[in-house]
């Protein structure tokens, strides 16, 4: 297949690859057109703007995507459960959180199928007071937040403040994050020093606050710079603690001094060396050279830019072999140390995230534990307040402690493993959870009530099916019972609400329970 030079070959011709969720609604023929529309669009001006960005995209508010990325095969690798509309990013182009329909950049966040730091520039598009599509812009922050975490080991440090009062990057401030929010509030860190110099931007006069500002701080002891970022408007800030300041200044006064007397010396040199040979060209490429080393070009130095004479035999040829060595060596050590610091910035953000998804699973059965499902529910009964089928269903093993009791809990856990498959493979879409001890809790995305009900069904006798042997149980093998509902669409964002849908599908579940087990029982 023909690619874009540097390309992946799995995105094809034109750089474009697209995403659409398992959990979406129905893909009707308009939804159809729309999708085409904006592959054709995404198509056609992705080449002319992606010159000057990461990417160009556009979302649908379906739970879609259409990306043209040559070097990223993003709709590709994106996870098929993936719920953009969980996040910050699609979420705020969403009529219900940005009814005014303004242009918006988003916060910053981490793409965990790019493995990118990002900020998104988007403007929804609404027809007849419809929400069509999203056309965006990305933009990549990788080496911008690596340097500003990474810090420095003489005190200074760098942040970056939005407007708001949200810490967008501070070092050691975005290990403990989680990836798909990057932000905090400055007044949330409980940090002093923060809050201090957030207070200070914000009382800069309106007149020249986007001009690039240096302060002394008593209450940090420090110099504290900012500058105004464009776009996001964001402030860099950089604080200089003042012993480091004065301990450079005077730094600074010596090596003027031994640099004076250095040129001094030269100087006297020159004048005797004039007498005899000229070689004031190549004192002047030396001189050159050194406020390159100066100023921290060692590679400029390093190289052939400056011509320096390394080929004479004399104290000047042995003088530049030597300067250059030394540059040589410096840019060497400083490239090294830049990519081990990128290196193990990378495993850390592997690590965690690593930790995150360990903190969601319930170790013996593989399925997610109960704080997963406490946080889940909780957006799946926003989702289905904004008119989304969700559908609630708690699973209980009938008869699970004489099975204990007569089998043991080694054969126990090994029973609930299978029980969590079964279930699983009957439900697919849905996020399973180990809701505590024998029950099982699932959250079933769905188009049609009637359609999860008979799903529900299916993965009651799916674990029937199986035939695990159970001597303490009426059928002679292990079963489970259910009770579901479907999340009505009043729901409200409260515990209370909450707590009302978990005792109403428990209700149903007894009632299963009740009526003689291996069965579901279905709350309308």
């Amino acid at each position: 297949m023909a690619t874009p030079e540097g390309g992946d070959a799995r995105i094809g011709r034109t750089g474009v690859s697209g995403f659409m969720s398992r959990e979406r609604p129905n893909l009707t023929p308009e939804l159809q057109r729309r999708l085409i529309l904006t592959y054709e669009t995404v198509a056609m001006f992705g080449p002319g703007a992606s010159a000057d960005f990461t990417n160009v995209h556009a979302c649908l508010p379906e739970n879609a995507l259409v990306i043209y990325w040559p070097e990223v095969a993003w709709g590709l690798d994106a996870a098929s459960d993936l719920n953009m509309t969980k996040g910050s990013v699609l979420r705020s182009t969403l009529q219900a959180y940005n009814p005014t329909r303004e242009p918006v950049w988003t916060g910053l966040y981490y793409d965990a199928t790019a493995s990118n730091w990002t900020i998104t520039f988007q403007k929804p598009v609404d027809w007849q007071g419809r929400h069509l599509f999203t056309p965006s812009l990305d933009v990549s922050l990788n080496d911008l937040i690596a340097n500003v975490v990474d810090g420095a080991p003489d005190g200074t440090y760098d942040m970056i403040l939005s407007r708001d009062g949200k810490l967008v990057a501070y070092p050691k401030g975005l290990h403990g994050l989680p990836e798909d929010a990057g932000q905090i509030n400055v007044a949330q860190t409980g940090n002093p020093a923060l809050s201090s110099v957030y207070r200070r931007l914000q009382q800069r006069d309106p007149d020249f606050a986007d001009q690039a500002n240096v302060e002394f701080d008593p209450a940090l002891d420090a110099y504290v710079a900012s500058t105004r970022i464009a776009g996001p408007g964001w402030w860099l800030v950089t604080v200089h603690p003042k012993a480091q300041v004065e301990a450079r200044a005077l730094r600074s006064a010596g090596s003027v001094l031994i640099l004076i007397a250095v040129l001094f010396g030269a100087f006297i040199l020159t004048a005797i060396i004039v007498l005899r040979t000229s070689v004031s060209k190549p004192i002047r490429k030396l001189t050159q050279a050194s406020h390159y080393v100066a100023d921290g070009h060692y590679g400029s130095v390093a190289g052939s830019d400056h011509d320096l004479p390394v080929r004479r035999d004399d104290e000047i040829g042995t003088l530049a072999r030597s300067f250059r060595r030394m540059a040589d060596k410096i840019e060497n050590m400083r490239t090294g140390l830049e990519r081990t610091v990128a290196e193990r910035t990378m495993q850390l953000e592997l690590a965690n995230q690593q930790l995150l998804d360990q903190s969601r699973k319930d170790s013996l059965t593989g399925a997610l534990n109960r704080r997963a499902f406490d946080q889940d529910l909780r957006q799946g009964m926003l989702d289905a307040s904004e008119g989304t089928c969700i559908v609630l269903a708690l699973f209980d093993v009938d008869f699970f402690k004489p099975y204990n009791d007569h089998y043991g809990h080694v054969a126990g856990d090994r029973a609930l493993e299978k029980v969590v498959a079964q279930i699983g493979a009957a439900l697919p879409g849905a996020s399973i959870y180990r809701y505590g001890g024998e029950e099982i809790a699932a959250i079933v995305p769905c188009s049609a009530t009637d359609g999860a009900q008979g799903a529900v069904e299916a993965a009651v006798r799916a674990v029937a099916g199986i035939a695990i042997p159970h001597a303490k149980s009426p059928t002679g093998k292990l079963t489970v019972s259910a009770g579901a509902m479907k999340i009505p669409e009043d729901v409200a964002d409260s515990e209370q609400d909450r707590r009302a849908v978990l005792e109403a599908v428990d209700k149903a579940l007894y009632a299963a329970k009740d009526a003689g087990r291996n069965r579901s029982e279905w709350l309308s």
